[in-house]
């Protein structure tokens, strides 16, 4: 992982899953700092206006699947019409084993699609090494751009 504090907005509605996913970044040794929101429509909005406010970016955006007021493609679709989150990963991040709601996601500008495991040390080794390599991924680019 490479250094430096990484930004990253969190759309997640179930406290023990926020728990978790920062769990498996201390896990990753990734240091963040997260923008939470629960609903997906309250996140969608906050998203239309990133990069507008004089806010930095984040560098990457989680969303779980299925959400209050909306799901993971309404905020896909608010990602995907700002231009200044072009260069920005999305990822899903859900429980759902759907082959249409992957295909939405993916369709929609997700550039991953990760599965919460039902264990502890596969929730922290899985989902925890797909964002990091994620984030890793993105360090890379901002580097050669």
């Amino acid at each position: 992982m490479k250094p430096g504090v990484r930004r990253i907005l969190l759309v997640e509605d179930n406290p023990g899953d926020l728990r978790l996913i920062a769990e498996a970044l201390r896990h990753r040794g990734i240091d963040f700092a997260l923008r939470h929101y629960e609903k997906a429509d309250e996140a969608a909005r906050a998203i239309e206006s990133c990069g507008s406010d004089g806010k930095e970016l984040p560098d990457l955006i989680l969303i779980d699947y299925n959400l209050p007021c909306g799901d993971a493609r309404d905020v896909l679709t608010a990602a995907a019409r700002n231009p200044a989150l072009a260069n920005v990963p999305r990822a899903v991040v859900t429980s759902s084993l759907a082959p249409q709601d992957r295909e939405h996601a993916l369709r929609l500008g997700a550039r991953s699609f990760i599965y919460k495991p039902a264990t502890l040390d596969d929730f922290l080794e899985e989902v925890g090494g797909s964002i990091a390599a994620l984030l890793d991924r993105r360090a890379d680019q901002a580097q050669a751009g």
